[in-house]
């Protein structure tokens, strides 16, 4: 759809690239942690310097299948997106993490800006996938420009008083979808950056009022997805595979053809006696 050859698909990671994120304090520029490859301890003097090193409170863990955090055993009060964690849970850039008291959020590559608009490809196809908030576990392709907002003719719409009635607006582009915020003094956020425009990747997540979650996602070519069944219908050969499953069959077919016809010939002879 793009270029975005660094990208390795959603849910995986670069880790060559890993080190663009960061777990920052809510409302701060002061980075608790840069996520590098390896496993990172958040200690409760980190989020807190009147409380003593301690036992960790949780561990970050970085490899080549993303970011995961793991809580302490025992301890409670740990929150991602506002869902309470136990064990483990898997992280990704624009995430909201609570622990003692304190609000993080995981800060990761800063979106470039808009550009210019130049028109995406026929075929290309995006999917804004809601993760968190009203929407949540629903899809929405972005084939044609789309509004997020809490007007009734919005393509994606959000009845929540908190956000204004055309809060974004979403346009396929030849590099990625632009978000563009259309409410003054109410930022697009997207990877944990307060954007007034920004152009969104596969895998950037977008966050409205807080707790409206969205994550852009790149759709299969409608041409790959009816190719199989044009393929099916044109009457072509069979796979090799399916040609050895026939092969080991035919054995078999011989085998009961031959008993068949032994059973028609005792029956013929004794039958004529």
């Amino acid at each position: 759809m793009w270029a975005i050859g660094r990208q390795r698909g959603v849910g995986m990671l670069d880790c060559g690239r890993v080190t663009a994120l960061r777990l920052r304090p809510t409302g701060s520029e002061r980075d608790l942690l840069d996520l590098e490859p390896g496993v990172h301890p958040i200690l409760p003097s980190m989020l807190d310097a009147r409380q003593s090193a301690g036992d960790a409170i949780a561990h970050i863990y970085v490899d080549s299948r993303g970011v995961w955090l793991q809580v302490r055993d025992g301890v409670r009060g740990v929150y991602v997106n506002g869902r309470p964690i136990r064990q483990m849970a898997m992280l990704r850039a624009g995430d909201s993490i609570f622990m003692a008291g304190v609000e993080c959020v995981l800060v990761g590559r800063r979106p470039e800006p808009g550009g210019d608009d130049v028109p995406a490809r026929a075929d290309a196809r995006a999917v804004l996938r809601a993760i968190a908030g009203r929407h949540h576990g629903r899809c929405f392709p972005l084939e044609r420009e789309c509004v997020l907002g809490r007007a009734d003719d919005c393509e994606i719409p959000i009845d929540d008083e908190a956000i204004g009635a055309r809060e974004v607006s979403l346009r396929v582009t030849a590099k990625g979808v632009r978000a563009t915020s259309s409410t003054p003094g109410a930022p697009v956020w997207v990877n944990g950056h307060a954007l007034s425009t920004g152009l969104l990747l596969p895998g950037d997540q977008l966050v409205v009022a807080g707790q409206h979650r969205f994550v852009v996602e790149a759709a299969r070519p409608s041409g790959l997805a009816e190719a199989e069944p044009e393929r099916r219908a044109s009457g072509r050969a069979p796979s090799p595979p399916k040609l050895r499953r026939a092969a080991r069959r035919l054995p078999w077919l011989i085998v009961a053809a031959v008993l068949l016809a032994g059973a028609l010939s005792l029956l013929l002879l004794y039958g004529a006696g």
